[in-house]
């Protein structure tokens, strides 16, 4: 399997401040974005999330979340990356920690092999606390976001 950066699907529209202190409030700003990002209607990306959420949370520990939905006939992933203004104490992780930085990946249901080195890519990079403080650091500086995700 080809590895994927992430980091090329990004864009100045991929990044965006979250603000409220529970995971529905800012589940429903991601999917507002993701929505739009990917012109699809905020229904079905609400749906599809909540119902990916409910299976298993995505909270992968260290401060991430890392929602995912797969869509009919996407051109190409959408990746948004969402930076809490507060920490989301709600979101079931792995590691009990609240969540501090959500990406959200909408992506093409019969590209099944793309999926998931997308997955892997974006586990492996933002597994990383310092990475994780410093993206918040910089909540307020999407270009410097950008280039430390790009790198």
């Amino acid at each position: 399997m080809e590895k994927v950066s992430f980091g090329k699907f990004l864009t100045k529209d991929s990044v965006i401040v979250l603000n409220g202190d529970d995971k529905k409030t800012i589940f429903d700003q991601m999917v507002a974005q993701v929505a739009d990002l990917a012109h699809l209607d905020r229904d079905v990306v609400s749906r599809l999330v909540w119902k990916r959420e409910n299976m298993m949370p995505t909270g992968v520990g260290q401060g991430l979340g890392l929602p995912h939905i797969r869509v009919e006939r996407m051109d190409k992933p959408v990746i948004l990356v969402g930076i809490c203004a507060n920490e989301i104490s709600d979101y079931e992780t792995q590691d009990g920690q609240p969540v501090r930085v959500i990406v959200f990946i909408a992506a093409d249901d019969a590209d099944q092999e793309g999926y998931l080195s997308l997955l892997s890519s974006i586990s492996s990079k933002m597994r990383n606390a310092d990475l994780i403080n410093e993206i918040v650091e910089n909540m307020n500086k999407p270009a410097a976001v950008l280039k430390l995700l790009q790198d």
